[in-house]
């Protein structure tokens, strides 16, 4: 793989002067060596004028190698000398590293034709944010208050679409993204090893009818973030690294196809100059881009910015910046948005930002790798966690199921789905059956899965042939697996006429008597029978009081002393299972005339102890058991997506 290597040693201060696109398209002088310097100053290096092509500049320095310098990093003064240049050259379509023949692979691939676009594109913007409505917890925002919608599944019956094969052995498809309120997909696919130049291309699908427009390929290292509601702009990402002089994470280019031709728009920084890494201010990276109403797309970046933007305009209405452990997701008709930060989860208003209700996760799990996904009603949600899984109950923000696994490997790093009740797709690959806690199935051999409104969406890419296939999960002989299964005790460690013993020893002396018959009365309720003896043991524990700042309306914080209820199951001398609750909720309702901080300080006189009366132990528990060759998961069952269908094991 040749590799076009530059030296980005400039970095820049976002500025608001842009060239005309008579003047930027491609002008090109090399015999005039000057000192070129950013907005700040701090930068300079002197060099000669290779190229200005679309966004970027390239430079020569005297050493001989080459430097790309956004445009608008530049300074004033370098930006007015290039104004007064005149533009005798012919745009090409590459600036190939000094001594490098131009490429058969690139000429083969139609060069991408540039589009003026909107007037935003031709002329992107400077968005001040300090000018713009910034979104905190506080505005206008009462408890929490959230009516599902209807329905959350999607508003149509999706069809399978048949896709490109490969162009060559190396190429991947990379991503595939659903636009509900088009009824459109997108899939992008790459080919960066073992080709001197990268190359990208994309396919367009009409969910409705199946049909896709599929682009020839085209130089450069990009990948689709969404399908606009127009069902024929796509939103495109750069992929490529720093090194390699291809469109990287920040910046982003509206796409069309026009026959085999894509036609593209000038690079658009969304967040410029928003990251620290080592030492240097740099731009962040796009993670998510989600078309709502009116032309509006929402986009978070990596450093936990997520504003909202017109399209067309590239001007931000309303912007919110999120604490390091951040998610979001919108209700399938895209009128209601969920931000995780942290340990509380908002409800806003996706086009105005306008917080309509606030409430904090009780028992804090340990952060990392947070995901939210909406179930197909839109009145649950499921939060994972580092290696931690819970279903929220979305109209009193209890937790009504949790899944934890051992160790501290990630749960989804990847993806993941809700893709029916009571189910986890985890790392869009893994279908758990949370009640069970059974790996029910692995589902093999997808290039990408993704889920949207209780659809899953499979696609496949092979040398013979590609699909966008939509389906259900659990598949029918999973589920006949699963019930199999549910009748066979020998699966199990836990389930209904096990025996168990009762420890209460972790709990203060003055609450033993109280909380025996409450979690006595959960035990019959589960079905388990006590018998002292038992090798699974029942484990109940009160912590606190600690105590601890919370807040629910965000209009200042309270002190809370906090005690913490916890039951764990115990075999074999492991911990299987636990769950926690605190005598703080999540939601609080207060008495008539009652404040907030006389409510809290009534709940904080003592442990929740009715928590070990209402616990919901684990109805079936899958056994712990030695995984079988091939399947590394420990599930039930293996199934692999071929082009023919798929093929269950």
């Amino acid at each position: 793989m040749v590799s076009f290597r530059s030296v980005r040693s400039l970095a820049f201060i976002a500025a608001a002067f842009y060239l005309s696109a008579a003047n930027w398209n491609s002008i090109a002088i090399a015999d005039e060596t000057r000192t070129w310097s950013d907005t700040s100053g701090r930068f300079k290096l002197q060099a000669t004028l290779i190229e200005v092509k679309g966004s970027d500049v390239y430079l020569k320095r005297t050493d001989g190698k080459t430097v790309k310098v956004p445009l608008q990093r530049l300074s004033e003064i370098d930006r007015q000398f290039l104004t007064e240049l005149e533009n005798p050259f012919e745009m090409v379509d590459e600036v190939p590293a000094e001594g490098q023949p131009t490429s058969p692979v690139a000429n083969r691939s139609r060069p991408p034709r540039r589009s003026t676009g909107s007037s935003g594109w031709d002329h992107p913007p400077v968005n001040e944010w300090d000018n713009i409505k910034t979104v905190g917890v506080g505005f206008n925002n009462q408890s929490w208050n959230y009516t599902p919608p209807k329905s959350n599944r999607l508003p149509f019956e999706p069809k399978q679409a048949m896709l490109p094969k490969k162009n060559n052995f190396f190429e991947g498809m990379r991503r595939v993204e659903i636009n509900p309120l088009a009824a459109s997909a997108v899939a992008g696919y790459t080919w960066t090893f073992s080709t001197p130049t990268h190359q990208s291309r994309v396919s367009l699908i009409d969910l409705k009818t199946g049909r896709s427009v599929n682009s020839g390929l085209v130089t450069g290292n990009m990948s689709p973030l969404a399908v606009l509601n127009d069902g024929q702009t796509i939103l495109m990402q750069g992929t490529g690294s720093d090194r390699d002089e291809y469109e990287t994470g920040d910046q982003l280019q509206l796409w069309t196809i026009d026959g085999l031709e894509v036609t593209r728009s000038q690079s658009w920084i969304p967040f410029p100059d928003e990251k620290k890494s080592f030492g240097k201010t740099t731009n962040a990276n796009v993670r998510q881009a989600i078309p709502i109403q009116d032309n509006r797309v929402l986009i978070l970046a990596d450093s936990g910015h997520l504003a909202c933007f017109d399209i067309r305009t590239l001007r931000a209405s309303w912007h919110m910046r999120l604490p390091s452990h951040h998610a979001i997701t919108l209700t399938t008709d895209r009128k209601q948005l969920f931000v995780y930060q942290d340990h509380q989860l908002l409800h806003l208003d996706p086009s105005s930002g306008t917080v309509r209700g606030q409430l904090t996760l009780t028992e804090k799990p340990r952060l990392g790798w947070t995901k939210i996904r909406l179930n197909e009603s839109g009145d649950r949600m499921m939060i994972t966690f580092v290696n931690q899984l819970r279903v929220i109950d979305l109209s009193n923000g209890e937790t009504v199921d949790d899944y934890e696994t051992a160790g501290n490997s990630p749960l989804s790093p990847r993806g993941l789905g809700y893709p029916a009740e009571d189910f986890a797709l985890l790392d869009n690959h893994l279908l758990v059956h949370i009640p069970s806690r059974i790996r029910v199935c692995d589902y093999k051999d997808a290039a990408v899965i993704c889920c949207e409104g209780g659809t899953e969406f499979i696609g496949l890419l092979t040398d013979k042939g590609g699909l966008l296939v939509p389906t259900s999960m659990p598949h029918p002989k999973a589920e006949a697996v699963l019930k199999q299964a549910m009748d066979d005790p020998s699966v199990f460690l836990i389930y209904p006429g096990v025996e168990v013993s009762l420890d209460v020893s972790g709990v203060p002396e003055q609450y033993h008597a109280s909380v025996k018959d409450n979690l006595e009365e959960s035990i019959k309720r589960a079905g388990y029978l006590l018998k002292p003896s038992a090798a699974i043991e029942i484990k109940a524990s009160v912590s606190g009081p600690e105590q601890e700042a919370i807040s629910y309306i965000a209009r200042g914080s309270y002190v809370a002393n906090k005690f913490t209820s916890n039951v764990t199951i115990h075999a074999n001398g492991k911990e299987v299972w636990t769950r926690s609750s605190s005598n703080i909720p999540g939601v609080l309702m207060t008495k008539r005339g009652q404040s907030i901080q006389e409510r809290i300080d009534e709940l904080g006189q003592g442990p929740n102890l009715s928590y070990f009366k209402s616990i919901t132990l684990p109805n079936l528990m899958q056994k712990p058991s030695e995984s079988p060759q091939g399947n590394l998961q420990n599930t039930l069952m293996v199934s692999k997506f071929t082009m023919q269908g798929l093929v269950d094991n």
